[in-house]
């Protein structure tokens, strides 16, 4: 009597999405932490640093927060990855576009919290990207 062996099934776990999302995310990180850098550089006194180098870079990172956006819809779509980094990406973009407004109406009381969330959350989901559960699907992950 032979006895029939079950392969297990095959999982289907997020490559080249998550690849392109860590991709996105370093991008966006370092863009989002050059921002209190070169607002530390005029608050030294390089008059400059806000319209050359911090106007420069936020009127652009909302833009890489939609394609992290888009990205990250792909990953959890074509890439069966999770739902959460999606929902986090748009948060953060429409933050950073809310960042911009009160930026630009120089509402400090809000663009500087407001600021400080989004480089945190920004920083701590390109960490989680590189660490081991960023590659397993939704279906390893309610097991």
């Amino acid at each position: 009597m032979t006895a029939i062996i079950e392969q297990p099934a095959k999982v289907r776990r997020p490559r080249a999405s998550l690849q392109l999302l860590r991709i996105t995310l370093v991008l966006h990180a370092v863009l989002v932490i050059a921002q209190p850098i070169a607002a530390g550089y005029f608050l030294a006194g390089n008059v400059d640093a806000m319209t050359e180098i911090h106007a420069t870079i936020g009127g652009s990172v909302w833009m890489i927060a939609f394609l992290q956006t888009v990205v990250a819809a792909c990953y959890t779509t074509a890439g069966r990855g999770r739902i959460w980094p999606t929902v986090a990406s748009a948060v953060v973009l429409v933050a950073e576009f809310v960042q911009l407004i009160f930026g630009y109406a120089q509402n400090f009381a809000v663009h500087i919290p407001l600021g400080t969330a989004i480089v945190t959350a920004v920083v701590w989901m390109t960490v989680w990207s590189f660490r081991s559960t960023a590659r397993t699907s939704r279906r390893e992950a309610k097991r």
